[in-house]
């Protein structure tokens, strides 16, 4: 499985990630919260092997693929070329992905012809065809509205479970790693490092 035996990470001689350990294996789910700009992307470009400026031991020679928080498309392509190209899957691959995603009759389309929604249902596709091992997402659904990230988090479970994937999800939102399944790792503390759950919020 993925091994990431952190020390440090820096930027520019500042200290954000501390001392810490992840194993992650084929079929497992873990979700990293914490506040914004502790750190939580940081990790995910390092595990991604996007960000290699860091002190420690990365292994594992799984296949991993990255959903962004932007779908970050190619806008000169079709729906079908935008898996088809980054992955190099074959166009029936690609189509039976695209269909999985419920995307079928928009394979011809350009990405500014399709909602924000299926924009990021493209991009889900394009991971799954890459056919990962372990699948990395930084804040998949943020700036969806409810509705579409929670119809989102039930495709992304099932492609998950049909596949077999592991994932290694970045969210600021409990719910969703509970959705998806996921064992929770709270990011704190400057540097940051894993720590015990904070206690839940008061509902009285």
């Amino acid at each position: 499985g993925m091994r990431l035996d952190l020390e440090a990470k820096a930027f520019a001689g500042h200290e954000v990630l501390g001392p810490l350990s992840i194993r992650l294996a084929r079929g497992e789910r873990r979700a990293v919260l914490g506040p914004s700009g502790i750190g939580k992307s940081t990790l995910l470009r390092i595990l991604s092997g996007l960000d290699t400026d860091f002190r420690g031991r990365i292994g594992g020679d799984e296949r991993r693929a990255v959903v962004f928080q932007e779908p970050v498309l190619l806008p000169w392509r079709d729906a079908l070329a935008n898996v088809t190209i980054p992955t190099g899957c074959a166009d029936g691959v690609a189509r039976d992905w695209l269909a999985q995603v419920g995307l079928v009759g928009h394979e011809a389309k350009f990405p500014r012809q399709l909602s924000l929604g299926q924009q990021r249902r493209l991009a889900l596709a394009r991971a799954f065809a890459a056919a990962p091992d372990i699948l990395l997402m930084d804040e998949p659904f943020a700036s969806l509205d409810a509705g579409t990230a929670a119809r989102m988090l039930v495709l992304t479970d099932e492609l998950l479970s049909r596949s077999g994937a592991g994932l290694f999800l970045v969210t600021h939102d409990p719910a969703e790693a509970r959705t998806l399944r996921a064992e929770a790792l709270y990011l704190g503390g400057q540097p940051a490092r894993f720590q015990p759950a904070p206690p839940a919020p008061d509902l009285a």
